[in-house]
């Protein structure tokens, strides 16, 4: 049997390529998969029938990574089960997540989630977590080629840009934090646990539409503040300008327990400007 690998990361993505890069940077090996096999990466994918699940391309790791959502519960009882059997072990199992189902004043990982908006993910999760694993919600993913600025432009309509006023909050989450995140739950882990990760703050949008929204985006939102009822009643009086200035824009989760647990701080942070 070969020796295991530190990480395996299945589905390298977005996310995997920060955390790649801070392996090599730090001499740790390990193994990734792609669909296709691209840059020396392992071709491989989850079946859309359970039943064909099939790991003899995975090489034994220490930790198991997942980075994108398994939509079938029975898929992952499949995937860990044949790993574990073909491997004759029982690894670290961290899922990636998003923050969606949390909401509260702020709400935290002890905070109960709302089921009603699980997108489909969440049963699966309820199986890593009953099985030792570990799940990380994630909140907005940024960094290299995804960039907030360039997130602006989805909302055109007046609706939509209302929708935003009313909201105000973004969290993020930096790719390099991500996988400084990743990292230490890998050398800490903490089996059976979720844990909220975010910058530990949280970005108004509508500073985001004044620094980067166009001519009609921004004449829309002025429009809104003023004379939308809902609008002025969540907002107050004022400019725009006076709004964000006023402040008012607290975090709607709170990810200090991990930062705190894991002995980290994050360092990547959105400048709006």
């Amino acid at each position: 049997m070969s020796a295991a690998l530190p990480i395996l990361i299945i589905g390298l993505g977005w996310t995997g390529q920060f955390l790649a890069e801070l392996l090599v940077s730090m001499q740790i090996n390990f193994a990734a998969t792609t669909r296709d096999g691209r840059n020396n990466t392992i071709q491989w994918s989850l079946p859309d029938a359970c039943q064909n699940i099939d790991v003899s391309a995975l090489p034994p790791a220490s930790t198991v990574l997942i980075t994108f959502p398994v939509m079938q519960p029975e898929c992952m009882t499949l995937l860990i089960d044949a790993y574990e059997k073909k491997h004759n072990t029982h690894p670290q199992w961290i899922l990636l997540s998003s923050t969606r189902p949390f909401d509260g004043s702020p709400a935290n990982r002890h905070t109960p989630m709302d089921r009603s908006k699980d997108t489909g993910r969440i049963p699966a999760e309820d199986i890593v977590v009953k099985r030792g694993g570990s799940v990380l919600h994630l909140s907005g993913l940024w960094g290299n080629q995804r960039q907030p600025k360039g997130w602006v432009p989805r909302f055109p309509s007046k609706e939509a840009i209302r929708n935003k006023l009313l909201a105000r909050q973004l969290h993020l989450i930096h790719g390099k934090d991500v996988a400084r995140s990743i990292l230490a739950v890998h050398k800490q882990f903490k089996p059976g646990q979720r844990w909220i990760i975010t910058d530990n703050g949280c970005y108004d949008w509508i500073k985001m539409f004044l620094a980067w929204g166009s001519k009609d985006q921004i004449a829309s939102a002025r429009d809104l503040a003023a004379n939308d009822a809902t609008c002025r009643k969540a907002l107050g009086d004022g400019s725009l300008e006076d709004i964000v200035e006023r402040g008012g824009v607290e975090p709607r989760l709170d990810s200090t327990e991990f930062w705190e647990t894991f002995g980290l701080k994050p360092s990547e942070f959105l400048k709006i400007e």
